[in-house]
Formats: C-alpha cells, structure tokens, sequence
C-alpha cells in the first residue's frame, strides 16, 4: 500500500484471518469505485471484473457474521474507556453510537449478501467467462460488448445499481479498520543488515502489522507473523527478471504494532 502524502511506503500484514478478509475486501472495493469513476469503457470493464472478485470473496466464508463480531468485539472494548477520564467522551460516545447503528444495520440483512446481484444473469454470463484467459472477448460474449459500447453514464448507473448492496458491509469494514489502525502511535526501529524481529505480547489483540520505509533505500519488506512472533526481512530487487535477494545494510524504518 502506497502512501502518498510523504516519500515511504506503508506495507500491512493483518495478523488474524478475520482481518485478512476484511483488508482483501476493502482492496476490491477501492480498486472497483477508482474504475468505476474512469469514463471509458475499460474502467467499466475493470470494475466489472472487481466486483466478480468481491462476489467470488464474499462467499466464501459467513461474513455477515464476521463483521458482527469484530464489530461487538470492538464495542466492548470501547465500553471499558467509558470512565477514564484522559480520553474525549463525546468523541468517544460518537464512535459507540455509530458501532451500535452498523450492528443494528448489518444484523438486519436478511438472506445471502449480494444475493440480489449474483443472480442477474448479465452478471452470471460475465462471471462465467472471465475465468477463462480472455474469454470476455466481443465474440464470446456480444452482448456484454453491446454493453460496453453504451454511453458512460447508463454503464454507471448499472455498476452503481450492482454494488448498491456492498455500501453496508464497505462501511462497516472501513470503521472496524480504521479504528483498529489509528489506536496504536508508530515507533521507529532499525533492521540490522536488513532483518528485524520481535515477539508478541499474547495478553493484547494484534491486529494488524504496518511498515512504512523510505522509497530512496531501494527495498522492501517481507513480513512473517505468527501468534508468538513476527520477523521482518528487508528484500532488494534491483532488476525484475531476478529473485529479490536480503537488503544488506541496516534499514531505520517505521513500525505500528496495531492493537485494539
């Protein structure tokens, strides 16, 4: 994940499978409203092949329930800063008032989540296709190109119409991690000759590991997380036809042990 408004890059590593979905979710969503907004027909089409992908996600596990409980989750925790006083308290009852709509909102939802837009049988033809290598093609598929060649605003309102039911669970994601990212200050910390590791605090929910480093080094992390540990090995590629190899010099960098 790139981080624009300096000259590092933020890397993530979530640390449970929750949190794993909820991060490849929210990486569709971004990438199929960013094509959504393009006006030609590519964007269409790349926002189209996105939703398939959050359709292909979303069923594979009870999401619906997941969000429930990261969200029940989170709103315990925020009940036990009710009495301490360092802490805003209308910030703080602003965050809890809009936990307990999400829930109320998420637990409402009757059915299968996009139920609606898996059956469309537009959206079934497409799916069908584009899991084989070019296989949306004008002459496999007529009349998706018809589609296609339809003024930009009609092409829109049917994307918009498609992913209308996501708006909810895009949400509810979006206030689970942003809050699970925001609650922990960065620290800077130095990898020598390009390798970094500490262990976890098993007392307290990690959640999500963030690395931000420098552009001008020329490297990248490799992060290995498991319940006791982490490790993180620096890698440098300075030609992409090689394997990258381990960064040699020590790496200062900054690291956010996400915890809530």
């Amino acid at each position: 994940m790139s981080n624009s408004e300096n000259s590092s890059i933020l890397f993530e590593q979530p640390l449970n499978e929750r949190i794993r979905t909820f991060m490849r979710i929210e990486n569709l969503s971004a990438r199929c409203n960013y094509c959504l907004d393009q006006d030609d027909s590519w964007g269409s089409h790349l926002s189209l092949s996105a939703l398939i992908e959050l359709m292909s996600l979303i069923s594979r596990g009870d999401l619906k329930q997941e969000i429930l409980k990261e969200l029940s989750r989170q709103l315990s925790t925020l009940d036990g800063f009710a009495k301490n006083e360092v802490i805003d308290q209308n910030k703080l009852q602003g965050i809890v008032d809009n936990h307990q709509q999400l829930i109320s909102e998420v637990s409402a939802i009757n059915g299968q989540l996009l139920a609606g837009t898996k059956e469309n049988e537009f959206i079934k033809a497409f799916s069908q296709r584009a899991s084989i290598p070019g296989g949306t093609c004008d002459f496999d598929l007529p009349g998706y190109h018809f589609w296609l060649a339809q003024d930009t605003s009609s092409r829109r309102q049917a994307l918009r119409e498609w992913l209308a039911p996501l708006s909810l669970i895009e949400r509810s994601i979006s206030t689970c991690l942003n809050l699970i990212r925001t609650c922990t200050s960065p620290e800077i910390c130095t990898a020598e000759q390009g390798f970094y590791q500490r262990s976890l605090d098993l007392g307290l929910p990690y959640q999500i590991l963030r690395v931000a480093v420098t552009k001008e080094l020329g490297c990248f992390p490799e992060i290995s997380a498991g319940k006791h540990r982490f490790s993180i090995r620096f890698m440098t590629q300075n030609e992409l036809k090689f394997n990258p190899k381990q960064f040699q010099l020590n790496v200062k960098f900054q690291l956010t042990c996400c915890t809530f």
